[in-house]
This record gives C-alpha cells, structure tokens and sequence, in this order.
C-alpha cells in the first residue's frame, strides 16, 4: 500500500481554455506530468472547438475535462475548476494558464515554500507564485521592489507619488540595473503560477464571475492579503511562458499606449472596466488620493489618443471606466465572448 506521504503532496493544476490551443496544453501537460508532485490537469473548456479528448486518450485518468457550452471568460472558467478540485479531493491545487509549463525549479521551489510558509503562518493564510518575467517586467529588470508594488488609492498602477522615478526611469543614467529579489511579498497577482493549499481555496472563496474576464484575478487574490494573509513571489520559481500576452510592457511603451493601441476592443474594453472597478471600490484608501491619481491618469490618457489619433479606442475605454465605477459588470452585450 502507497505511504500517505506522496498521496497528501499531489498537486492539481487547474487551468482555462478556449478556442484552439491544443498544442499549448499539450506541452503544459506533458512537461506537468514529468514531476512526481502533479497528480492531475484539470481542463475546464470554455467552449475550446480543439480535440480535446486527444488528452484523455494520452493521459488517461489523470486528466479531466470539464466542457463549458460556451465561452464564459476567466473567471467562471477558473470559478468552475477550483470547485471541481476542492470537490475531487485536491489536496494542493495550482493555477496555471493553458499556455505556460511548469519547471524543475518551479515545481521544487514552490512546493518547498509553500510547506515552510505554511508552517510559519498556517496553511489557509499562504500563496506562493512562480516567476513570470513577461508578466513581472519590473521586477524582471530590476525596478525596486517599493515601485513595483502599486500603492493604495493608485487608479490603473498610476499614482503621483511614484510619477518621479517614472520619469526617472526613462533617461539613460535612470534605467534599472539591479537583480530581481528571491521573492517580494505582493498584494495582488495573476491567476497562474499560483500555488497553495486546499485550505487556503476553502477560505477566499471562488473568482467573481461577473468580472468575466480580465483583472478577475487581481480582485481575487486580493482577498488573501485583504484577510491578512501572504502572497509571495519567488523569482527563481521560473515558469515556462509558451506565448506572450496581448498587454505585454514589451509591446507598447507604456499603459496608454497598451489601451489605444491594441488589436482588441474585447480585450480593452473588459480590462478597463475591471480595472476601475477594482481601484474604484477596491483599492481606495484615500479618497482625495484616487480623485487626483484618477484626474491625472484621464488627462494623460486623452493626452495619448489626441496624439496617436484614436478618438473611437477613447471614447471605448471611457465607456469601461463608467460601467466599471457605477458597478456595471457581467457579459458586455457590445462584447461578447466568442
């Protein structure tokens, strides 16, 4: 009979997909499957059109697919996945997007913090996150760790208190040249690369699905710092990135540029209105302090499009900020998921 030990160390990745990205879910599984911690892929499909059943034929009993009728976003998907998990028994449960793998050094970095961490603070109180550098740029280049965090009463990351070493930044003697730190403790973080404890699932509760998709995470891993809880970061914890987000700092120069200029209006729309929902009844903690941070952001913002000439991509996000600060959430009938 197997000891009880490995049994109560298995890990189950739970992650989201959609449309046709086989190929990246594939990779992700097989390089999951490589380390004796994963115990189990659960798939949930969001209306995906790709052969899924391709993974039960290969992977038999250790991948689950759970087949949305249609496209729901993130945060049902992922709502409907760490429900499923927490009811099959999961004992450690691992977020991850269908298109990033895990690495030996994130799978035993990881899984070694997050035992020590929930010895020292209780198993439901910690989360412990892989490194994503396309998605971590700052931290990834060196930014200090005080700049990297965004500060209460901030509206989209923006606040005047961290506006000098942001100009700062972009003159040639200002570039950072640090190392990242072995880990930072955030207050808030993407959905995948996430590791904790069953318990810790149990107690913050399932994603909120009326922000469907976008920001969906910042809100909900929120909760765990918001309860006085711990969410590390640990830099050498590596993760396979198999595609670059739309939104990527690699892209455009800075956050207004990443709004006006992309290829998306779904994808602007749904992160704009998240975004000033979350700063507005979130994140506040002054509110004269996200008055002039929101007054400064709109004025550069519209400052952006009057240069690159994008009235109609203004006149959308503007229209996302107001459904997001009166509270206007769910399916947008102007954007609907495909």
């Amino acid at each position: 009979m197997p000891s009880e030990e490995p049994r109560r160390r298995q890990t189950t990745i739970v992650t989201v997909t959609y449309g046709d990205r086989l190929g990246y879910l594939q990779r992700m599984i097989e390089q999951a499957f490589a380390f004796d911690q994963i115990g189990q892929v659960l798939v949930v499909s969001n209306a995906s059109n790709a052969p899924l059943e391709q993974l039960l034929e290969r992977w038999p009993g250790r991948v689950r697919i759970i087949p949305l009728e249609r496209n729901t976003g993130s945060a049902n998907g992922y709502a409907v996945g760490l429900e499923a998990a927490l009811q099959g028994g999961a004992q450690y449960i691992w977020m991850m997007d269908d298109d990033n793998a895990p690495t030996a050094s994130a799978v035993r970095i990881l899984h070694r913090e997050i035992e020590r961490l929930g010895q020292q603070h209780g198993q439901a109180r910690v989360a412990v996150l892989g490194f994503r550098p396309t998605q971590q740029a700052d931290i990834a280049t060196g930014v200090p760790a005080r700049f990297v965090i965004q500060l209460r009463s901030s509206y989209f990351g923006f606040h005047v208190a961290q506006l000098p070493y942001k100009l700062w930044r972009r003159l040639p003697w200002g570039k950072p040249t640090g190392k990242p730190p072995r880990s930072i403790d955030l207050p808030f973080a993407p959905y995948g690369g996430m590791l904790a404890h069953r318990s810790l699932y149990q107690s913050i509760g399932l994603p909120l699905r009326e922000l469907v998709l976008y920001a969906d995470d910042t809100e909900y891993t929120r909760r765990i710092t918001a309860a006085g809880g711990k969410l590390c970061l640990l830099t050498e914890a590596v993760i396979d990135e198999l595609e670059q987000s739309w939104n990527i700092k690699a892209h455009t120069r800075n956050i207004y540029e990443a709004f006006l200029l992309g290829n998306s209006d779904f994808r602007a729309y749904y992160t704009a209105r998240n975004q000033a929902w979350f700063d507005t009844h979130i994140w506040v903690a002054r509110p004269w302090m996200y008055h002039l941070n929101r007054s400064i952001f709109l004025f550069l913002l519209r400052q952006f499009a009057r240069r690159h000439r994008t009235p109609q991509r203004l006149e959308l996000i503007e229209q996302a900020i107001r459904d997001g600060e009166t509270r206007s959430l769910g399916m947008s009938k102007t954007f609907p998921l495909q």
